[in-house]
């Protein structure tokens, strides 16, 4: 497979119009499919538990391809694109996730941010992730922003909601993951059934 790319996530309030249509974003989409170094389809969606939440998904092939494009000329076309799905405020963050992130192509996306409540902790939680990551066929990855190492996203595949929280109330994830908890914080635990495009 190609080399794992860099993935700008967004996590943003939500306008009520991109909670009726996502697709009012194509636009912004088929400005940025055109730039250099983007990798498509762009995921997009709201989240299932709070639809004023929603992501975006967009892989890279490095964080420099994405400042390009924010430091050329045409980025305020594709701000302005973007304007009619916001809400209000959103925050950016680029990961390199240990593997490439199919779970944004599953019918339903965990989207799991985490802190490390002490750097020290770093090593036992990649062990902890790694193996979760491993048993899930890479369905479920993860990796630490580049804003911030000890700032940790994790976004996992599912065929439902329930189906996560079926999966992770067995005894053994069950007491992995009360683990995961006790060194890490828990900042974001939720939920999208994301929609792809590939831009024209």
């Amino acid at each position: 497979m190609s080399t794992i790319p860099t993935t700008e996530v967004i996590i943003l309030d939500t306008s009520e119009e991109f909670r009726k249509d996502v697709s009012i974003l194509r636009p912004a989409f088929d400005i940025v499919s055109k730039v250099d170094g983007v990798q498509t389809p762009v995921y997009t969606g709201t989240q299932i538990e709070n639809p004023e939440k929603g992501y975006i998904f967009l892989n890279w092939d490095s964080l420099a391809h994405h400042q390009a494009l924010m430091n050329s000329p045409s980025y305020g076309s594709v701000l302005e694109a973007l304007k009619p799905a916001f809400g209000g405020p959103s925050k950016m963050y680029h990961v390199i996730f240990n593997d490439h992130p199919i779970a944004l192509q599953q019918p339903v996306t965990e989207v799991l941010l985490l802190t490390l409540k002490d750097p020290s902790h770093r090593a036992e939680v990649f062990d902890i992730l790694t193996k979760m990551s491993d048993l899930t066929k890479k369905m479920l990855v993860f990796g630490p922003t580049l804003e911030n190492e000890n700032e940790i996203i994790l976004v996992g595949g599912w065929a439902s909601v329930e189906a996560h929280w079926e999966t992770v109330a067995n005894p053994e994830p069950k007491a992995v993951i009360e683990r995961l908890f006790v060194l890490a914080t828990k900042d974001h635990l939720f939920h999208a059934a994301l929609k792809s495009f590939a831009g024209n």
